[in-house]
């Protein structure tokens, strides 16, 4: 190996360190998976790894300084990861070689300016963090205008882990969570807007694999903006599988609603049918829970009167998620825009107005909700059977369609918006 080399260095999130023995590989390996999933959308093709230093993923060296900063930039964007930096790695022999080389690193880093040093170690070296961080500020010493352990200008990280040590800047924070695919799939009830993409965002963060699903239910104007918002998700957060877009056209069933269903029950009856189809669905197709961004009592029809009289009344049980439910407007709009997703979901319009001239129930009955939602239940499984799926892989939509044959439904994928 040589004297230094100029890496990416990450943690993995605590809670996968903390598993068994039996099961921790397991998620490791995933990690890695989705780490050159994530890579791949970023077009880093020119850096050695990821692969695993104990309980650290490192990236490279790369060929290039724009190869490091994707690559710095993909890493922070994969779930699973604590925290990332671009640090340099070493050899050294003994402490007092150690320090020798951190100030070869890290001396211009101090020049003229008070600074820190925060040691840690793996706990197989024959010397104690404090040693470490005494003897390699000694070093510093010297080049710097002083030393501030509580408010320095600049922080020197230096970790050792055997006779390999990592001496960096500072970790920026990444996502943390478990690496999608550990626990499962998932599908997310999906317009586009400011809700479902976090709440999407939220369950794959747990380690699901999410895909996506949007009725069409005014205009097929609405496609257009759930899949622009679809594929920038997919393309910074849903990393290691193929995000999947279904689209079921759904006009029908709310002109029929309109026409047929009590006026303050229209928006309750629209949500349970959209439950009842994405549950058939689910099933099918293999999803083991649906996905919702409903928060409690943000709008009329996410009451919790009316949340228990839409259980009540599903006569078939998928599971149903619902990230955001403590969650107010404003909390969503922040981590929105953290995740880089704001911008994109604020532009997406509200096509449907099923119940806009229409007061709504805040207290469904479940036996009426029952009622009038059997007024258009049949016209909810003729939707089923026309439904597009769209792979969204590497920001690029697949052009091709493929027979979903859903076993107690029977029917191709057909555009039908």
């Amino acid at each position: 190996m040589v004297e230094v080399e100029r890496i990416i260095f990450a943690s993995i999130a605590g809670e996968i360190v903390l598993k068994s023995h039996r099961v921790r590989p397991r998620f490791e390996q995933r990690l890695l998976r989705n780490i050159r999933s994530a890579l791949r959308k970023w077009n880093v093709n020119k850096c050695k790894g990821p692969y695993l230093f104990d309980t650290r993923v490192i990236i490279g060296p790369c060929s290039t300084e724009e190869e490091y900063k994707a690559a710095l930039d993909a890493i922070l964007h994969v779930f699973g990861i604590h925290g990332a930096t671009i640090a340099y790695r070493v050899q050294f022999n003994d402490l007092n070689d150690l320090a020798e080389k951190v100030k070869k690193i890290a001396g211009e880093w101090v020049k003229g300016r008070v600074f820190a040093v925060r040691a840690k170690r793996s706990g197989r070296e024959p010397f104690t963090s404090l040693e470490m961080a005494k003897v390699i500020g000694a070093a510093l010493y010297p080049l710097s205008r002083g030393v501030n352990l509580d408010n320095p200008e600049v922080e020197v990280y230096v970790e050792a882990r055997g006779n390999t040590a990592f001496i960096h800047q500072g970790l920026s924070k990444g996502p943390k969570g478990l690496p999608i695919g550990v626990e499962g799939r998932a599908l997310a009830l999906f317009s586009g807007g400011l809700d479902s993409p976090l709440a999407a965002w939220m369950i794959a963060k747990r380690g699901v694999e999410v895909d996506l699903l949007h009725f069409v239910l005014a205009s097929s104007l609405s496609v257009r903006d759930a899949l622009r918002v679809a594929l920038l998700e997919a393309r910074l957060w849903l990393h290691g599988y193929n995000t999947r877009l279904y689209v079921v056209d759904f006009r029908f069933v709310t002109q029929a609603i309109v026409a047929l269903v009590k006026p303050e029950y229209r928006q309750v009856v629209l949500r349970l049918a959209m439950y009842d189809a994405a549950t058939i669905l689910a099933k099918n197709l293999g999803y083991k829970a649906l996905v919702t961004g409903e928060s409690l009592g943000q709008v009329s029809s996410q009451t919790l009167p009316n949340i228990y009289a839409l259980e009540v009344s599903r006569t078939d049980i998928v599971p149903i998620l619902r990230p955001l439910i403590g969650l107010d407007k404003e909390e969503i709009i922040d981590l929105m825009r953290r995740i880089k997703l704001y911008d994109e979901a604020a532009k997406t319009k509200e096509y449907c107005t099923i119940a806009r001239d229409s007061p709504v129930t805040t207290k469904a009955d479940y036996k009426v909700l029952s009622e009038e939602y059997n007024k258009i239940r049949s016209l909810v499984y003729s939707a089923l059977k026309a439904v597009i799926e769209l792979e969204l892989s590497d920001n690029i939509l697949s052009k091709k369609y493929r027979d979903i044959a859903l076993d107690n439904i029977g029917y191709k994928c057909v555009n039908t918006v």
